[in-house]
């Protein structure tokens, strides 16, 4: 079993919305604060008492109530809540060495690499000449700023994949019914 002696004093931040403190390693009793359900909310940081992994739950202390009781184990994490979150990417460098640049569009010891991930955080526009994009650098921080246009795509299918095929459907469906009115005027 692992004990808060052994954790070093570990503690649990709320990553759910909200949860429920329980009185046994299930969900059939939630402890009472004051007459109500105990609710813990998001990033709320709780003492870990013992959390040994076999179970779905974890002990801890609400050190402000000085109340013990179990917490659901995915509604909480060891890491800080206030970590990083690293977006999904819907966008790719498409050029080696492609310049970074800051806020103030200016450019930066930054470079991003043919094939790397990027958030295109405020869509992306052809129009444009940069695109504010998010990029984890190599030391693994985000970095906010923007990218020549030229140097990105973003991912999925493009807008005019998308208008050359309605083009052609139309084009299909036009001679297809010239073709079937011609044969119905010959009969």
């Amino acid at each position: 079993m692992l004990f808060t002696s052994a954790l070093g004093g570990s503690q649990v931040s709320v990553v759910a919305d909200f949860c429920y403190l329980y009185s046994s390693p299930s969900f059939e009793e939630v402890i009472e604060f004051e007459g109500s359900p105990l609710k813990l909310e998001h990033t709320d940081t709780l003492s870990v008492i013992e959390d040994d992994g076999s179970t779905e739950f974890i002990k801890v202390k609400v050190e402000d109530k000085n109340i013990e009781g179990y917490v659901y184990r995915y509604y909480v994490t060891y890491n800080s809540p206030s970590q990083e979150v690293y977006p999904v990417f819907n966008g790719r460098v498409t050029k080696d060495n492609a310049v970074i640049y800051d806020l103030n569009k200016e450019p930066t010891t930054y470079r991003g690499k043919n094939g790397q991930g990027i958030y295109l955080y405020a869509g992306f526009s052809g129009k444009e000449s940069m695109n504010a994009v998010a990029i984890v650098l190599e030391d693994g921080t985000l970095y906010y700023g923007f990218m020549d246009t030229k140097e990105i795509a973003p991912n999925g299918v493009s807008g005019g994949l998308i208008t050359g095929l309605v083009v052609i459907a139309t084009c299909l469906t036009i001679i297809f019914l010239l073709l079937f009115m011609k044969k119905k005027k010959r009969h």
